[in-house]
């Protein structure tokens, strides 16, 4: 069964896919921590244990070269590998079963892919090569691209689980990608907000948000494009949330520039995180604009939520976060730490 269900009374959505549960051992947690390079579908030369690629970044004579998998060959000597996932959260498959409310229902139809984010299964993220992730940055936005194009698809959820503490299938370098037939709520609120504050005072809030916080006792890291900075009133501690310095409601449409701009200041800031806090596992999301849904838009942005504590009972009961960490005190320890890595990567020292 995979089906999206609503809660009796609020707009929370929980995705029920019991199919999941079949999934073999590779993906049961206990297996997590034995898993080698021969038995990771993610590594060169397993590529057979995971459905084919169809899109796969190659190296050819200094050209990056994008590529598919043609049953039964498997593309070698690939840059980034992008495919199904055996085990999907959602569907196209989805039986079409719908209920009322207060049990509302709908199928879970949709897409859900995985992206191999380098050859090298034990290396970090806080450590994956600038060009790396521009490579990486850039075949999602093109599988992100093609995913809006298909029937049914309303947003693409795009994020890491890095580490088992924060979700992840595999300790091989990964992103996911899934795709849902409506706006999630948190994206429909802050598109909600974006387009009240834009009719009422003609300014885009996240727009302040990111005047406010240049330069200021919150700032991480600001590059030619992106800045770096830890939310007024975050959930997580050590959480920061990167965006485009000018307005973009679309991650879709930034070009090479902006797109290794972004590379550079994602590997310095995730850098200073795993130096301040002993390599954490962390979850990192992007919040971007439904490209079918045009007049429900959003500055788009990436958020990292380390996972340094657990949620108490009094968070699940309340919805009111606690964070022994502020902000301002978060901000200054990463932002020394992924200054250093920016100087160190730009050659600086």
């Amino acid at each position: 069964m995979t089906e999206i269900r609503k809660d009796y009374f609020s707009d929370q959505l929980v995705i029920v896919s019991t199919e999941r549960s079949k999934r073999p051992s590779d993906f049961a947690p206990a297996s997590r921590k034995s898993e080698s390079k021969s038995t990771c579908p993610l590594c060169p030369g397993n590529e057979s244990m995971t459905p084919p690629a169809d899109l796969v970044l190659v190296q050819q004579e200094g050209t990056l070269v994008k590529l598919a998998d043609e049953e039964p060959d498997r593309v070698k000597g690939w840059t980034v590998r992008v495919f199904q996932n055996s085990n999907p959260v959602v569907s196209p498959q989805a039986p079409l079963n719908y209920g009322e409310s207060p049990l509302y229902s709908e199928p879970a139809l949709g897409y859900h892919y995985v992206a191999s984010a380098t050859p090298e299964h034990s290396l970090s993220f806080s450590k994956l090569p600038v060009d790396q992730w521009g490579s990486v940055l850039a075949t999602i936005q093109e599988k992100t691209r093609w995913l809006y194009a298909q029937k049914g698809v309303a947003y693409v959820s795009i994020f890491i689980n890095y580490r088992a503490d924060a979700g992840a299938a595999f300790s091989h370098p990964h992103l996911e990608l899934i795709t849902l037939p409506r706006l999630p709520p948190i994206i429909e609120n802050e598109a909600q907000t974006m387009q009240r504050s834009m009719y009422e005072l003609g300014v885009c809030p996240m727009c302040s948000v990111v005047s406010i916080e240049t330069g200021g006792p919150r700032q991480i890291l600001a590059t030619d494009h992106h800045i770096a900075f830890s939310p007024w009133a975050p959930t997580h501690p050590l959480e920061f949330w990167i965006f485009p310095k000018k307005h973009q409601t679309s991650f879709l449409k930034i070009g090479q520039k902006e797109i290794q701009d972004l590379a550079l200041i994602l590997r310095s800031t995730l850098g200073g995180l795993s130096k301040v806090s002993n390599d954490s596992a962390f979850n990192l999301v992007f919040h971007i604009s439904s490209e079918k849904k045009t007049t429900k838009q959003i500055h788009w942005h990436v958020e990292i939520y380390p996972q340094l504590s657990k949620t108490s009972g009094f968070e699940r009961g309340t919805g009111v976060h606690i964070n022994h960490i502020s902000p301002e005190a978060a901000a200054e320890a990463l932002g020394a730490a992924a200054r250093l890595e920016l100087a160190e990567l730009v050659g600086v020292v």
